[in-house]
């Protein structure tokens, strides 16, 4: 799982995970299983901070918005992350809207003066996770995580 291009095999995204990685998962816990995925040079999360909303960089395609050290977000935009549905980065906005459903929610993204900037969200039945994808006429940005976190477009505030 190293940075673009030299994948060895695709990540599955979900709306509780990435890989192994599970949303709820105390953030050192994550890096040390990054580290035996083979992801090298991994920032340490030490410095994450231990109360309130911060986000832990893994690597510029990478990171995850935590609560009190804990994933509540991921954040993609890697081109080896696919959804279990076959979504990833480039995937078209039709092709999302087809593959997601009619449960979606389909809005102008926030901060886009853009009309045709989408945020696509998918919410689970039991509205606790979420997944998101945010692009013009293709997936730029993938995000999966705790409802709560999903909606919040700015992320920590």
């Amino acid at each position: 799982m190293a940075s673009s291009g030299a994948f060895a095999a695709d990540v599955v995204l979900t709306m509780n995970s990435y890989g192994p990685v599970q949303i709820g998962m105390p953030v050192a816990q994550a890096h040390q299983l990054l580290t035996k995925l083979g992801r090298k040079n991994l920032p340490s999360p030490r410095g994450v901070a231990k109360a309130g909303c911060d986000y832990y960089q893994a690597s510029p395609e990478l990171k995850f918005m935590t609560e009190d050290r804990k994933i509540v977000r991921i954040e993609t935009h890697e081109p080896n992350v696919v959804t279990p549905s076959g979504l990833r980065v480039g995937s078209s906005l039709d092709r999302v809207r087809r593959s997601l459903g009619s449960r979606i929610e389909d809005v102008q993204q926030h901060y886009s003066d853009n009309a045709a900037d989408r945020s696509i969200v998918l919410v689970s039945g039991d509205k606790q996770f979420a997944i998101r994808v945010d692009g013009n006429q293709s997936v730029a940005e993938m995000f999966a995580g705790a409802e709560h976190a999903i909606r919040l477009v700015e992320g920590c505030s």
